[in-house]
């Protein structure tokens, strides 16, 4: 009985003490409102205006904060064939999008970033032309969602070495 009474103590004192490590492990999200240390006061937009206008959708944060950046966003949509069947009829599209941004901090007129974001993914193509287009609607929806969290992650980054 003794025995089981001290394996039952020295599980409790196992666990609670593996709650303590996990408690303060100290780790935080590298996107979350509290880390910024930007904010985006201004776009100017070239290029693909409707494609740059998702990105800016994406890309919008809370203001109030001491660095305001000014985005210079120059969106590219590229749509090619990636497949064909045997009678020449198209089976696939490669969707690919490009955003050239330019960060400059407003009030000193410093670059920050000046990078170009790029993804690309296939789709099939349907045989009722609206659900094509549908298709590609969600994939553009999709990749600059991600390019959005790779430019935010990559000023946080620079920001957060400061």
């Amino acid at each position: 009985m003794t025995n089981c009474k001290l394996y039952k103590i020295l599980l409790c004192f196992y666990f609670i003490l593996f709650l303590i490590f996990l408690s303060s492990c100290g780790y935080q999200s590298l996107l979350n409102e509290n880390s910024k240390k930007f904010s985006i006061k201004s776009f100017n937009i070239e290029g693909n205006k409707r494609l740059a206008q998702i990105l800016k959708n994406n890309l919008v944060s809370s203001i109030n904060k001491s660095n305001n950046l000014i985005l210079d966003i120059n969106a590219r949509k590229n749509r090619s064939i990636a497949h064909k069947d045997s009678i020449g009829k198209i089976v696939e599209y490669n969707l690919e999008i490009s955003f050239d941004l330019t960060a400059t901090e407003s009030v000193s007129r410093k670059k920050v970033l000046s990078k170009t974001f790029t993804l690309d993914s296939n789709y099939k193509a349907s045989d009722l032309y609206m659900d094509t287009i549908n298709r590609e609607k969600k994939i553009i929806n999709e990749l600059t969602e991600r390019i959005a969290g790779q430019i935010l992650t990559a000023l946080n980054l620079i920001y957060g070495e400061k």
